[in-house]
Order: structure tokens, then sequence, then C-alpha cells
């Protein structure tokens, strides 16, 4: 941190955690794979049943060390998917910097309206009430209040668009026939629990002035001035 900028990020030693942990549990379990394939084994209903019962079988010093340095590499990558999936944020007087997935996003004060907490997400929306961000970062929320209240953010408690949020149902009488359409694969998308696919779906309904506020597999929508 300087004068003028608040960085959270993850700290040496949760780096250090993160990069040492995943590997040291990896190489335990694969030191006991053999114990553990025994034990698996007479479970009912697991399937490739006949391939597992093989490597059961198999004798040999070499198992348990390839197996650990198989737990360990695949540890390593475990790490490695934590540090690209961290969102890095950081807040000047002047803009708000995102970093995540090797990718980044810039917003100036002036564009935001709003920020606040919905659940565990952290959400932007500009003056005509849509949204500009939504992301889940890894950091207390005490944390995040402070960092963009210090540089003067336009910080809520909640939505302030708390109160036009509807219940959307197949065909919903207030929306476009396209806007159904989008609605209605999306929801099939959380149903499938294609994550991937809903939020996709989630920022072509964004570019149409929809804002969506999910609820398990339920969505609650609203209209963004235009």
């Amino acid at each position: 941190m300087n004068n003028n900028e608040t960085v959270l990020d993850v700290t040496a030693s949760e780096k250090a955690l993160i990069t040492i942990i995943p590997p040291i549990i990896g190489a335990i379990l694969g030191w006991y794979i053999p114990t553990i394939l025994e034990w698996i084994i007479k479970l009912p209903f697991i399937p490739f049943q006949g391939i597992l019962e093989w490597l059961a079988t198999l004798e040999s010093n070499w198992i348990p060390i390839i197996s650990t340095i198989l737990g360990g590499v695949a540890g390593i990558f475990f790490s490695n998917f934590v540090f690209h999936e961290i969102l890095k944020i950081i807040v000047t007087d002047e803009e708000v910097k995102l970093n995540i997935r090797k990718s980044v996003e810039i917003f100036k004060k002036r564009e935001i309206s709003s920020i606040y907490m919905e659940g565990k997400q952290l959400v932007f929306l500009n003056r005509e009430g849509m949204e500009l961000f939504r992301g889940h970062p890894d950091y207390k929320r005490q944390l995040i209040i402070e960092a963009f209240k210090e540089h003067h953010y336009p910080w809520k408690e909640e939505d302030p668009f708390e109160d036009e949020y509807q219940r959307w149902v197949p065909g919903h009488p207030g929306l476009p026939q396209y806007v159904n359409a989008l609605l209605a694969a999306r929801e099939q998308a959380l149903i499938d629990e294609e994550t991937k696919e809903a939020k996709i779906l989630r920022k072509d309904l964004a570019k149409l002035g929809v804002v969506i506020r999910d609820n398990g597999k339920r969505q609650y929508v609203r209209m963004a001035k235009r």
C-alpha cells in the first residue's frame, strides 16, 4: 500500500501455504493409494471396479513411490489453479483494477454509482444501474469495505435496486421474447449445473440491460435504465 493505493491480495504466508500444502497432501495420499484402493473396491456401486481391483493387486515397491510423485505433481497443479483463480483488487482514488486469470479489468471511479456485496460476490453498478462487474473476492468483507471507503467510493450496504427484482417465469409478460428465451436457456444451464454457460448468458443478458440475481436455480431479474 502507498498513499494513493490499497491492494487486496493474498499475503506472503497465505501464498506459502497455498504453494506447499496441496503438494504435501497429494504426496501423502499418493503414498497410501494402495491402501485406499483396497478400501474403495469394497464399496458397492463403484465405477471401473475391475480396473481398481487390478491396480490393487499390483505388487511392487515402486507403486507407492510412483503414486507419491504423481500425487505431489497433482498438488502442484492444484496450487497453480488456486493462484489462477484468485481475484487481486487494487483501489486508488481514481480507479479500481481487478486482476484475475491473467486478465486485467479497470473501472474508473466516475463510472461507478454503487459497490456492494451480494452474499460472497462483489458487485459494481454503473449510473444506469447495469452491472459493470460481479466476482468472488477471497478476502474478509470488512477489508473490502474499508478499501473502498478509504478511497471514497460509493459503498452500499445492499443492492440499491433491491425492490425492483421480479421472479422470472417462462414467458414473463414484462420482458421481450428474446430476453425470455435467453433467460430460459440460462435457467436450464443452472439446472444442469453448467456454470460457464450460465456466466456467458448472464453477460449476454447484461448487454441487453437485464440484471440477474440468482437464488439457487431460480432467477430474479430487473431491467436497468437504458
